[in-house]
């Protein structure tokens, strides 16, 4: 027998066995249509004709519960997909020895299947990372050699090449706008709601590659890590795909593919600066609160220290090395410039750059905000705003970008074509004139003239910055004034370059800076200041070289607490240090560190969450670093009507297609036994379709609408032929009192759950959604 005719084998005994326990309609109380158009009215019975496949007026097949397709990344972020809750056969038990040694089989072959891509990753990842850095070291030596004024035509041949490299690279990100942005918000959005699958296509990690090293190789302030953490996750879910669409099917599986993204942020921060505890520690800071386990632990270590390991093997291999090369360093020698008799002091002046830091920070993230609002806005002046699909089509393609997309080969081969055929000359514009200005500006200070970031990262970082100035200085400034108008520069053409629709990262970019702001804080110190922190025993003069490494130290302090305030994280002084394993430097680097980030807090959000809330994701910044994640969950839940908004235990056919046709758009209903104070007690839930099901499977006609129905008869919570179960007798709940981190962390749990009740002393009161856990506002 085939499957078809088992399954209808099947319902038809499922729908004999519901009959055979509720009770018909009264005898004598009439039947046909007649008597039900008595009973429902004529509204009742035309939704009810159209449910059956009686169509609407005009012939159009209508279903009862229509859906409109999600066109933006917020509704499909806020919303989780529901996994159909099954249950194993009733011959398939757990009770036997050979059940359990299976079940435990399996799970070794699926942990053996994810460490292995776990390591792939990172291997794969950090190789990619060291190609994108060979490429631009090798235009970077290039382009620093003609970006001075002292060469006019070099100058112009640089500019010119730097523009072709932007413009070729915003044409090919163009034909995918999954590329574009840093990719961290989007990777964050995932580890809370869903996964795209859409983000993680070979085509995009092949783009966002392109597209990064062409901003690089231009000399254009952007970072690498984030585009490093969404590629390595574009790699984890193609490297096995039966792996990760075995695993997509059920809630407990998306919790691993979601230790595989959570990991790829690990591989993509520790292969960018060679600091894999540092991208530990980032990757788990900013996706929290999460639910971490001994897998997603130690597969987050696991996952950095190999990318770090790779990365740096290449690195030192190709450079010709005896030992492992630092990305960025140091000439600070340990005790240099730290050593005071008024440590105290010291601790108050590192504070204070702290608070500096956390001011700008804050501050920074709202400039670029507004920058990035101002050029979408000129981008798309001329642009009419697309039509929304119409409601009832359903999309294919994930609901990101709006509208349902061709498919077939033609349609893929096409798209590039068309898109660059679509010839925005706004895009192009802002993206050409960005870059002139980043090459003029980096050509008018020698301190900049179009150094890799690495590179200048280390220059700031040197004692001998100091003792060389008149390398780098412009005499009509000086030393202070030229490194004012570098902080500028800096300042501005980062935020700039961060607001274009590129593949772009911000870490690197806000630790120099940050590395700015730390040289100018110690060079506009009064003198007196640095000579009585630095003053010998013997009373002998400051040297330079230990005035210098005072001034290095500053700014190595200011690149941790700029980036930590920008980012909010506290794992980058763990980078810092990591990286530089520079002793007497743990205490500054912690108190400023921190010092900046709670200055941060009061002023503005984290950079990306602010992205995140732009996007009508405010619930997710909302339960990271605001006080909202403490308040209770009845602040936030829908109050329920027991009367009107819920289905009683025992009730009618009439009452369920009611209830359906007065929440049209309500996808889950609570099940409740009614008391005689006018409370009622949660005891079971259903799914919209559920209650469609069980309407057409006790009356297909609709000749009987008042059919009483137990429902929380057995067989609709455990039918006896296996089949998924109608009633949900046990809905998760939490008390008025609960916070709204803990209500997102049951559902974490939970595996899947939509939606949450809330109930006191078992009365239900109201109800939390994902959806409006995820578009809290702030």
């Amino acid at each position: 027998m085939g499957k078809p005719a088992e399954e209808k084998s099947r319902k038809k005994k499922f729908v004999k066995s519901l009959s055979s326990m509720f009770v018909q309609s009264p005898a004598g109380g009439g039947s046909g249509s007649d008597t039900e158009a008595r009973m429902l009215g004529p509204r009742t019975m035309g939704a009810r004709k159209m449910r059956m496949g009686g169509g609407s007026p005009d012939g159009a097949q209508t279903p009862m519960s229509p859906t409109t397709p999600l066109t933006a990344l917020s509704k499909l972020l806020q919303g989780r997909k529901s996994f159909k809750k099954v249950r194993t056969a009733v011959t398939t038990g757990f009770a036997t020895p050979e059940d359990k040694q299976r079940y435990v089989d399996q799970n070794k072959a699926v942990e053996f299947s994810f460490w292995r891509i776990l390591v792939a990753t990172a291997v794969l990842s950090s190789t990619l990372s060291f190609g994108i850095d060979q490429f631009t070291f090798v235009t970077g030596v290039f382009r620093e050699r003609f970006t001075t004024f002292t060469n006019w035509t070099g100058l112009a041949g640089i500019i010119v090449q730097d523009v072709i490299l932007v413009i070729i690279a915003r044409l090919v990100v163009r034909t995918t706008m999954e590329c574009e942005g840093s990719g961290f918000p989007e990777m964050k959005a995932m580890l809370f709601g869903t996964i795209l699958d859409n983000y993680l296509t070979v085509r995009v990690l092949l783009i966002k590659a392109f597209g990064l090293a062409m901003m690089l190789a231009a000399g254009l302030p952007v970072g690498k890590e984030g585009p490093n953490c969404h590629m390595a996750a574009c790699i984890a879910r193609n490297l096995d795909r039966d792996f990760v669409a075995k695993r997509s099917r059920s809630a407990v599986g998306q919790n691993q593919i979601t230790k595989l993204l959570l990991a790829a942020c690990a591989v993509g921060v520790g292969a960018t600066f060679s600091a894999p505890m540092g991208g530990v520690i980032f990757s788990m800071e900013l996706m929290l609160p999460q639910v971490q386990d001994f897998t997603s632990y130690w597969g987050c270590f696991l996952a950095g220290i190999s990318g770090s390991f790779v990365y740096e093997i290449l690195r030192t291999w190709f450079a010709g090395a005896t030992s492992l090369l630092p990305l960025i360093s140091t000439d600070v020698l340990p005790g240099e410039g730290s050593t005071s008799k008024y440590p105290c002091l010291r601790m108050c002046l590192d504070i204070g750059l702290g608070i500096v830091c956390g001011f700008l920070g804050g501050h920074w993230i709202r400039m670029h905000d507004k920058c990035t609002k101002a050029f979408k806005g000129f981008r798309f002046r001329a642009k009419a705003p697309a039509a929304a699909p119409p409601a009832g089509n359903g999309s294919a393609q994930e609901p990101l970008l709006g509208g349902e997309e061709k498919k077939g080969m033609c349609a893929t081969l096409a798209k590039p074509f068309r898109a660059i055929y679509n010839f925005q000359w706004r895009d192009l514009l802002i993206c050409s004139m960005i870059t002139v200005i980043t090459s003029i500006c980096a050509a008018t200070f020698p301190l900049l003239h179009g150094r890799d970031q690495p590179v200048l990262m280390s220059k700031l970082f040197a004692k001998e910055m100091i003792i060389n100035s008149e390398e780098w200085v412009v005499h009509p400034l000086g030393i202070g004034g030229t490194l004012f108008c570098c902080f500028l520069v800096k300042w501005f053409t980062t935020f700039m370059s961060l607001s274009m629709s590129m593949p772009t990262g911000v870490v690197a970019p806000t630790m120099i800076i940050g590395g700015f702001i730390g040289r100018c804080y110690a060079h506009f110190l009064p003198d007196f200041i640095a000579d009585f922190m630095l003053q010998n025993e013997d009373g002998s003069p400051v040297t330079d070289e230990v005035k210098g490494a005072f001034y290095a130290r500053f700014a190595i302090l200011g690149a941790a607490a700029f980036c930590a305030a920008v980012c909010r994280a506290f794992a980058m002084a763990i980078s810092v240090f990591e990286v530089l394993a520079l002793p007497n430097s743990v205490l500054p680097l912690c108190s400023c560190t921190i010092t900046a980030i709670f200055v941060a807090n009061k002023v503005e959000l984290p950079f990306f969450d602010k992205n995140l809330a732009g996007r009508g994701l405010g619930g997710i910044p909302a339960l990271t670093f605001t006080d909202h994640a403490d308040a209770p969950a009845f602040s936030i839940m829908r109050k329920i009507d027991v009367t009107t908004d819920c289905l009683y235990f025992k009730t009618r056919l009439f009452d369920m297609h009611e209830l359906l046709k007065r929440k049209p758009k309500q996808e889950w209903f609570a099940v409740v036994r009614p008391l005689d104070d006018g409370e009622a007690v949660l005891v079971g839930s259903m799914l919209r379709h559920n209650v469609d099901r069980l309407i057409s499977m006790l009356d297909p006609d609709g000749s009987r609408p008042e059919t009483p129905v137990d429902l929380m008869d057995p067989e609709l919570q455990r039918p006896s032929d296996g089949a998924a179960p109608l009633v949900d007798g046990c809905p998760p709940h939490v008390t008025p009192s609960t916070t709204v981190k803990e209500v997102y962390l049951v559902m974490k749990i939970a595996h899947g759950e939509n939606v949450l009740y809330v109930t006191r002393d078992g009365c239900l009161l109201g109800e939390v959604t994902f959806r409006d856990l995820m578009s809290h506002q702030l």
